[in-house]
């Protein structure tokens, strides 16, 4: 089960795209509908890593990897997200967790 809200990682991009929840997951077809690399990955709020590779009725259902991030993993990809937008003292980003990251990473997008 995956717990919102969420970031998909292309493997060897910095961008991430953030997914509020499962309403905008499946009411976007960018993301559902979409052709994922074997290595790409969504990440949820508590860490937990689903691969993307997996269809059912021509739709993407995000599958248990059986891995998860930690707290400093997704603080990692959302610095590198954040420089790659040209935001300054990115190094000093810091949240409590990852739930907290993502939001972050949403309100940094909002404003980019």
């Amino acid at each position: 089960m995956i717990h919102w809200p969420a970031v998909i990682h292309h493997t060897d991009d910095v961008e991430l795209t953030y997914v509020h929840d499962q309403v905008q997951w499946q009411s976007d077809a960018d993301l559902h509908a979409a052709s994922y690399e074997e290595s790409d990955c969504l990440i949820d709020a508590d860490g937990h890593v689903f691969g993307l590779t997996k269809k059912k009725d021509g739709f993407i259902e995000p599958e248990p990897k059986g891995d998860t991030m930690s707290l400093e993993q997704v603080l990692g990809l959302v610095k590198a997200h954040t420089a790659q937008t040209g935001a300054c003292c990115v190094a000093k980003l810091y949240a409590p967790t990852i739930k907290d990251a993502l939001e972050m990473l949403r309100a940094i997008t909002e404003t980019s």
